[in-house]
């Protein structure tokens, strides 16, 4: 064998030895996660005063016993094992109930000196009820920052028959009424009030005013406001007059302490005519449009004989009158 391929083979094994103890030399690779425990179920929920029926994480060191979950009992007290009179809980933040147990275990003679955690895993004392007209009536938990938009948010929303208000019964027994229309219109930030725990939200459904008569789809209709439901919007929410309507309709309106409605004449066909001024609902109206008996019969009359149908011929009796 020639020196030169000697020197070339002597070169190649100082390299690979090189490499191979390169790689014996270097450090093994760190995990991928830290290997430190970490705790497990460890609350995530924002500190709030316990309250009755919430339900605390108590951890003790060295006690077995009293590392688990209880819940706090009606009157805002936790019963605990090895403890001889219960601990009273409604009122203090958690951190406040960890010192309580602890000075408890210690004037028990119990622990020397004990480290207590305590973590609330649920609220069951910071009820919000919402009913009414929303999407879904539910009692939800204040747990800070809640507000009116986001509460009925969670409601899942109004419903179409909503009211025009909204009312929130605070804790206190202060009583608010909001309008639904400034409380969404995004003009009026003043009215997405804090609501705090023991607040009740209600949202009354729509009155309704009434058409019945001669009218093409009578029923039911919802009544927003005193400005904005008249007999013309009520005419075309039941599609408008049907074929033989007389000159006259009636409402009829309930007066408080009296079981007799108010009959108040309302002169259609001038307000038709545009001669009269619409005439202003009130909820619980009834709207009463009388069928013209000898326009009928007359209608039916000529129909029969000329064919044209009902609709052309009361127009042509109409437009006579």
């Amino acid at each position: 064998m020639s020196k030169l391929s000697a020197t070339w083979i002597l070169v190649l094994l100082s390299i690979s030895i090189a490499g191979s103890a390169q790689r014996l030399s270097s450090p093994p690779p760190l995990p991928a996660f830290p290997a430190t425990p970490v705790s497990i179920g460890a609350s995530n929920l924002p500190f709030q005063p316990i309250g009755a029926s919430d339900l605390v994480r108590i951890t003790v060191s060295d006690s077995p016993e009293l590392s688990q979950s209880f819940r706090v009992d009606k009157n805002g007290n936790l019963n605990l094992p090895l403890l001889r009179t219960p601990i009273s809980a409604a009122g203090l933040m958690p951190d406040a109930l960890r010192d309580r147990i602890a000075a408890a275990l210690r004037a028990q003679h119990l622990f020397v000196n004990p480290i207590v955690d305590v973590s609330v895993i649920e609220y069951r004392s910071r009820d919000v009820t919402i009913a009414g007209a929303v999407k879904t009536p539910i009692t939800i938990q204040e747990l800070g920052n809640l507000r009116l938009l986001g509460a009925l948010s969670q409601a899942g929303g109004l419903l179409p028959e909503a009211g025009p208000e909204v009312i929130v019964e605070q804790a206190n027994g202060n009583l608010q009424r909001f309008s639904v229309r400034y409380l969404f219109d995004g003009l009026h930030p003043e009215l997405n009030i804090p609501i705090v725990a023991g607040a009740q939200i209600r949202v009354p459904e729509c009155e309704r005013v009434f058409v019945v008569g001669d009218v093409k789809r009578p029923g039911a209709f919802p009544f927003a406001n005193m400005e904005d439901t008249t007999v013309l919007q009520l005419l075309a929410l039941s599609g408008g007059l049907d074929s033989f309507s007389r000159n006259k309709a009636y409402i009829y309106r309930t007066q408080p302490g009296n079981p007799l409605k108010q009959e108040i004449e309302v002169p259609l066909r001038r307000i038709l005519d545009r001669r009269s001024a619409d005439v202003k609902l009130a909820a619980n109206d009834i709207l009463y449009v009388p069928t013209n008996g000898k326009l009928k019969a007359s209608a039916n009359v000529v129909n029969h004989v000329t064919g044209i149908g009902n609709t052309a011929v009361s127009a042509a009796i109409w437009s006579s009158h």
